[in-house]
């Protein structure tokens, strides 16, 4: 944190791997402001170009979606796994994939936080992805007769 109490996000960096382009562009430029706070938008279209690109860049943040072409989003976790320096890097999963045994899964992949793609807005996005690169702990919604509220980073399963 800064003199000032803003927290300076300089520095930082993220890495999108989504394959849908509308989606894909969608969220590259929502990421404008973070941009514009120093932040570094690594977008890519596979799970290959991503490997690449987290080993060249070595983000803060990896955003991925887990249906891709070639290798799906799981085998980009294993392998994100095992090269050195990247063990626990935080990585937010945004799919289509919403059964609790790929949630479960990522989460044994060491995802930190499950998105599916028909519940969320590119603002919670936003919100989640500069709260991550804060450092702030995400917390999970509170459940009320078995069911996830609606926080203000929208309805997301903590992993």
């Amino acid at each position: 944190m800064s003199e000032t109490g803003v927290i300076d996000l300089n520095g930082k960096s993220i890495l999108i791997i989504e394959d849908d382009p509308l989606l894909h562009s969608l969220l590259a430029d929502k990421m404008k402001q973070l941009r514009d706070k120093g932040v570094k938008v690594f977008p890519t279209m596979s799970a290959e170009e991503g490997l690449k690109q987290a080993q060249e860049s070595k983000p803060d943040l990896i955003m991925l979606d887990l249906v891709l072409p070639t290798m799906d989003g799981f085998e980009f976790l294993r392998q994100l796994r095992a090269i050195p320096g990247h063990e626990k890097t935080p990585v937010v999963v945004l799919s289509n994939l919403s059964a609790d045994t790929d949630k479960e899964r990522a989460r044994s992949l060491g995802v930190i936080a499950y998105m599916v793609k028909a519940d969320f807005s590119l603002s919670e996005i936003s919100a989640a992805v500069e709260q991550i690169l804060q450092g702030k702990q995400m917390s999970p919604p509170k459940p009320v007769d078995g069911t996830l509220t609606k926080t203000p980073l929208g309805y997301m399963t903590y992993l």
